[in-house]
């Protein structure tokens, strides 16, 4: 009766009243199991108390509750999600000493932390131990490594990764494509992100609105000399986006209206502006500071003090 609702409670980070329930439980001299205290170090681990939830592991093994592989890993990953690898390694030494074998899980979650903290190369040696000792890699394993190859500009290494997985009969999902086209867009490979986002289409793999804005992103950080032909091809991913019912976020509106802004194009980018509301987004802070910094910079400074007027008026200046 407790356990169901200690959990519909720590889902939505409601952790000091699940532990009013455990106290509850305790009071009418009802043993929580090992499920109650799994819940428990989840809440605690979502909610960011990552302390409590170590000392709630403490706590099991002190009344003889046997933590099982969940109780690790959750605990090993919310650690990790904060970037607190020492503390996720010490918790793995626990979890070996006390017999209960990690598996890919405990091992994705120790290489997300590594990439989380820019250490790509520790995050490469668990990946490559996991692989000789023959522990099943699967595809968020790749994926993890992928985007960390990716954050540091190594996407050749990503995309070798990509390949590996295709010859192991892995199939790449949409977070694996968002992430090699949004390597390949900041590193102004452009014509490599646009063939992966074809190979989406052909392999059924949906596309989303992360896809379109890492490639919206990337034609305007390329240097083009036809600024005709970077409004055509922004206006065409944005087209698509919305022909496939993915509606254009604030971050694809300030993308766009960034790079109209970088080419000169400002009467498309306070056309865009104007746009915005009337199809159901609000720009916000961003997107007002880069039209008014372009403005005063190209001495439209009677426009500029307009939009900045407006910008008071919405609350969005600090």
């Amino acid at each position: 009766m407790y356990n169901p609702i200690i959990d519909s409670l720590c889902k939505v980070t409601l952790v000091s009243d699940a532990f009013h329930l455990y106290s509850e439980m305790l009071a009418k001299e009802i043993s929580p199991n090992v499920i109650t205290y799994n819940t428990l170090i989840y809440g605690l681990c979502l909610a960011g108390q990552l302390k409590e939830a170590i000392l709630l592991l403490n706590d099991m093994i002190l009344i003889n509750i046997t933590p099982d592989v969940y109780t690790y890993n959750t605990l090993i990953d919310g650690l990790c999600k904060e970037g607190k690898i020492k503390d996720a390694k010490s918790v793995l030494a626990v979890m070996a000493r006390s017999g209960v074998k990690p598996y890919v899980v405990t091992y994705n979650s120790l290489m997300d932390g590594y990439c989380l903290v820019n250490q790509v190369n520790k995050a490469e040696h668990v990946f490559n131990t996991m692989a000789q000792s023959r522990e099943s890699l699967d595809v968020q394993s790749y994926n993890i490594m992928i985007n960390g190859f990716c954050k540091i500009k190594m996407v050749d290494e990503a995309l070798n990764l990509f390949e590996e997985m295709r010859r192991k009969y892995l199939v790449p999902n949409t977070v694996t494509y968002n992430t090699l086209i949004d390597g390949l867009s900041k590193s102004k490979r452009i014509s490599c992100a646009l063939d992966l986002l074809v190979e989406m289409h052909e392999r059924g793999q949906p596309t989303n609105v992360v896809t379109y804005n890492s490639l919206l992103d990337g034609m305007f950080n390329i240097k083009r000399v036809d600024k005709a032909l970077i409004l055509i091809d922004a206006i065409e991913i944005f087209q698509d986006l919305s022909d496939k019912g993915y509606g254009p976020n604030v971050r694809t509106y300030n993308i766009i209206i960034n790079g109209f802004c970088k080419e000169g194009l400002f009467e498309e980018a306070l056309a865009l502006l104007s746009k915005m509301e009337g199809n159901g987004c609000l720009p916000n802070a961003v997107t007002f500071e880069t039209v008014i910094r372009a403005l005063f910079e190209k001495d439209e400074n009677d426009m500029a003090e307009k939009l900045l007027r407006e910008m008071v008026a919405r609350g969005l200046l600090n």
